[in-house]
């Protein structure tokens, strides 16, 4: 197969999110990756498309210029914005940005680690440069997968570095609550376009948990996350263990534990 390509350019609105991660997924699927592979990298598209929005463009005045190109054995995925953004960051401060959160080890910490270590375990190049638009442009490559990826869990050695994977787990003391358990079910694909709509229950109930209490988050009928939603996940379970509490995932769905797998969260929080 000669090299294609597909060329698409959007405007700068995170509203185009689920059209740009559904559109990339197909063609991941089409070229030959596994449906793990396809879904794990439309999430590594799915957090440049928002960086490149939110913090590389102005909204609905700029252009995102996304480019796949790919033959039967590689994939690269481009993506530029034109560097009008509020807050927009050098390619050095984004290079050295990216770097720092892949090498943090804290597992609870509530943004900026989601990009980084996808990118680092789930492409095999990532670069970031001046685009001609303007602004920065980020490439990943990836080879194609044909076979599923084992399942991925992320824990931290005696020295405190990252490691794969691990046949043991410490398991930690049984903690009994006194206090209600209380349910809260969340549904859809929850990204930046809706997340203040899609969090707020959660958050409302946090405020008021009672002292001992076990909140319940129902993934039953959620599709997708993304990074940021990670990071609040995080947020709630530090603000759920202040007073006391707990925070406990149920039904989610393969794609959100490998997911929550990788950023190490899985082995913080409660998933049942």
């Amino acid at each position: 197969m000669e090299k294609q390509k597909i060329e698409l350019k959007l405007p700068a609105n995170l509203k185009f999110s689920s059209l740009v991660r559904h559109m990339t997924e197909e063609v991941f699927s089409y070229i030959g990756f596994t449906k793990e592979w396809s879904s794990r990298l439309k999430l590594v598209v799915d957090e440049l498309f928002m960086n490149a929005v939110k913090y590389g463009s102005t909204e609905d005045k700029s252009t995102v210029h996304i480019e796949l190109l790919f033959d039967e054995t590689m994939v690269e995925f481009r993506i530029q914005d034109d560097g009008t953004g509020l807050h927009k960051i050098s390619v050095d401060d984004l290079k050295k940005r990216i770097q720092q959160n892949a090498d943090s080890n804290d597992v609870t910490a509530t943004s900026g680690r989601g990009l980084a270590l996808i990118t680092s375990l789930w492409t095999d190049e990532l670069k970031v440069e001046e685009a001609s638009i303007g602004g920065i442009a980020i490439y990943f490559m990836k080879k194609i997968e044909t076979t599923s990826p084992p399942p991925m869990q992320i824990v931290e050695s005696v020295e405190g570095q990252v490691e794969g994977q691990v046949e043991e787990q410490i398991e930690e003391p049984v903690v009994e609550l006194k206090g209600p358990i209380i349910t809260v079910k969340l549904q859809g694909e929850i990204d930046q376009s809706n997340l203040e709509k899609m969090t707020t229950p959660v958050k409302e109930k946090l405020d008021t948990l009672p002292e001992g209490a076990k909140l319940v988050l129902d993934f039953g009928d959620v599709i997708y996350i993304n990074s940021t939603v990670i990071g609040h996940l995080a947020e709630w379970h530090n603000d759920a263990e202040k007073k006391k509490g707990k925070l406990v995932v149920i039904n989610a769905n393969d794609q959100i534990k490998d997911v929550l797998d990788l950023v190490g969260l899985s082995r913080v929080l409660n998933i049942e």
